[in-house]
């Protein structure tokens, strides 16, 4: 069971410049005295391709932690965009909040940010070198991405349980929680195959049946034709 549980963070400025800061108010709930503090971080994504790439905007360590509900006010600065490729300044990118433990992370929200131009003819035709004060971010506020991770929470060292989301998935759109019906999947298409098998087999079958008739058929009239012009000679 989780001694914190964070009940709500309200991002006090979800539009704002690209260059503005990030304000997010936390309420958390902790139900037993931590021995330790809390640390919080607000991270900055902007590629899935390695987390190496990530911004650490600021941390913040919050303790002594008092029994019952708290709330505060986190702010960190814009992301150093002389770390950010120009092509990649635009567009969706993603903004963590992680809360830990002893350096062992327990919660992680994420949420979806857009970086666009509020003018129409430079996002049509946008420049070559970036402007960043003409640059709007839109953070989905409504939209959050919570990744809950199990820790020891009277032994934190020992490791936690994998997440249900990896950041990866959130860029691109997925799901990790998603069950893999792949073998399942398989096995129906081999018992489809099987019974396609056997619907052709019977046709095969039922074909050349017919194909014997068919002689049959044609070698009795034969016959009977021949018996016919016996009988005309006779006459």
């Amino acid at each position: 069971m989780s001694l914190v549980k964070i009940l709500n963070v309200n991002i006090l400025n979800p539009t704002a410049s690209f260059l503005a800061p990030y304000k997010f108010e936390i309420t958390f709930e902790c139900i037993e005295q931590l021995k330790d503090d809390l640390e919080f971080k607000l991270i900055y994504v902007w590629s899935a391709k390695s987390s190496t790439l990530d911004q650490e905007l600021d941390s913040l360590l919050v303790g002594p932690v008092p029994m019952g509900i708290n709330k505060f006010v986190f702010e960190a600065d814009a992301p150093d965009v002389s770390k950010i490729p120009k092509e990649d300044l635009l567009d969706v990118s993603v903004i963590l909040l992680t809360c830990s433990y002893m350096e062992k992370m327990f919660t992680r929200i994420g949420y979806y940010v857009n970086n666009a131009y509020t003018d129409g003819e430079m996002q049509a035709a946008p420049p070559a070198t970036p402007q960043l004060d003409k640059v709007q971010r839109s953070i989905l506020a409504d939209k959050p991405r919570v990744t809950q991770f199990a820790i020891n929470w009277d032994d934190p060292t020992q490791e936690e349980q994998p997440p249900v989301e990896s950041v990866e998935a959130m860029m691109a759109g997925e799901s990790d929680g998603e069950l893999d019906n792949d073998d399942e999947d398989d096995e129906l298409d081999e018992d489809e195959e099987l019974e396609e098998d056997d619907v052709d087999g019977d046709e095969d079958l039922d074909e050349t049946e017919a194909q014997d008739e068919a002689e049959l058929d044609d070698e009795d009239l034969e016959e009977a034709d021949q018996m016919q012009d016996d009988d005309d000679e006779m006459a």
